[in-house]
């Protein structure tokens, strides 16, 4: 059915969410670690012709952001450029101002993710590199895509909803004639652990735990061996067997049908941004309390003739209640993103 070898993608995807190449290196940097309740942040430092010297990433909260941590083990020459995900940060009560740390240095070609939305920051360090002959531009939608909380975090402490589904061309989520239980192609779902490695948590229900008996961990090469491992949580809705729970010991089951409770777990457990990859009756729970910010939609070109179908009102929430910003072609496959409206 596909004609992709298995990890001819791994690598890297991420120019498909329009990343140049020099970003996206810097963005799966990011993704190494997850420095809560710091946002996640990686850094790459180019030469004059774009030959990677150095990256970096924060690695957890109290050591040395990415930008410093690059400053002290890279030659930094004025010809350089460095990529870095987000604003470097403007101010220094909690760690040293990455903003005036790079100004020490001989750096004159800066390119960032998107404007910290930081307060503190908040274009200040663009203003004050820019005001000291520093050339800065902008990449936008890199801290979107790696931190999806952050916006929000400065004026909520609300979780924040991704949602996540593949499906075929006739609306098929699972076949019920295979035993492949991967509808989509290889590009989708490196996308899907890339997405995996931007959230503090993959979400499954009981159903979807006990058909796929999904892994739910980041499968990508250059995240191998990184400390990012979000949290692999089952709905599990009532009380769950104590020998599932012990076979399954990596696994967090939450034994409750309250959303609302639900939720209440997740935030104590330090999550800010979880990632709902199903099933049918999850989404439709979660589309119908209109929790998703985004939903990701990874679709083949193919029908599958006999499945369970994701069901009409999927289909009607996401159109009445979501505004499709963006519609990208993998191969034989097509990302929809929606955001709430």
């Amino acid at each position: 059915m596909f004609l992709y070898k298995a990890g001819q993608f791994l690598d890297n995807n991420l120019n498909y969410l329009n990343f140049t190449k020099a970003m996206s290196i810097a963005a799966l940097e990011a993704l190494k670690s997850n420095p809560s309740p710091n946002p996640k942040v990686g850094a790459a430092l180019f030469d004059k012709n774009m030959k990677l010297k150095n990256k970096s990433h924060h690695l957890k909260k109290g050591k040395d952001h990415a930008e410093i941590d690059l400053i002290t083990k890279s030659n930094i020459q004025d010809t350089d450029y460095l990529y870095i995900t987000l604003e470097p940060c403007f101010h220094d009560d909690t760690s040293p101002s990455c903003a005036k740390e790079l100004l020490k240095t001989d750096i004159k070609n800066i390119i960032i993710g998107d404007i910290d939305s930081d307060p503190r920051t908040y274009g200040k360090s663009v203003d004050y590199l820019k005001s000291n002959k520093i050339n800065v531009s902008i990449e936008n939608g890199v801290n979107d895509f790696l931190n999806p909380y952050y916006k929000n975090s400065n004026n909520t402490k609300e979780l924040t909803y991704i949602g996540k589904i593949g499906i075929s061309n006739n609306n098929i989520i699972f076949n019920n004639d295979s035993d492949e239980k991967y509808i989509t192609n290889q590009i989708s779902l490196d996308l899907t652990h890339l997405l995996r490695a931007t959230c503090d948590a993959v979400l499954v229900g009981k159903n979807t735990f006990l058909i796929d008996d999904p892994k739910l961990n980041i499968r990508n090469k250059e995240l191998d061996n990184s400390t990012n491992k979000p949290l692999k949580v089952i709905w599990w809705g009532s009380s769950i067997p104590s020998t599932t729970k012990n076979k399954y010991s990596d696994y967090t089951f939450i034994e409750t049908s309250s959303l609302k409770q639900l939720e209440k777990i997740l935030l104590n457990l330090g999550c800010r941004t979880v990632l709902v990859e199903g099933g049918k009756f999850v989404h439709e729970k979660f589309l119908r309390n209109s929790k998703y910010s985004l939903f990701y939609e990874f679709k083949s070109d193919f029908d599958i003739p006999n499945g369970l179908n994701i069901g009409d009102f999927y289909k009607t929430k996401l159109s009445s209640s979501f505004k499709n910003i963006d519609q990208i072609t993998l191969k034989d496959n097509v990302l929809s993103i929606y955001n709430n409206k």
